[in-house]
């Protein structure tokens, strides 16, 4: 199955096709956004990887603070 940028990729390569021209620019543009919706989706989801670590850390030393409480 394609994904929606591959087939606007196909459908703009095969509408310069019938137009007889090239449109290098807009290829070379979408493909830079591709480069960074991948790269950013990588940082999201790295982030949110930290973000979930963060929480099981503080939820351990909050239980280690209510431990000490307790005492």
């Amino acid at each position: 199955m394609k994904t929606p940028a591959e087939q606007v990729r196909e459908s703009l390569e095969a509408l310069s096709r019938s137009a007889g021209y090239a449109a290098l620019e807009v290829l070379e543009y979408i493909e830079k956004l591709e480069e960074e919706n991948a790269r950013l989706t990588q940082s999201v989801k790295k982030l949110k990887l930290e973000a979930a670590r963060r929480t099981a850390s503080s939820d351990n030393m909050n239980s280690r603070l209510k431990d000490a409480l307790r005492e």
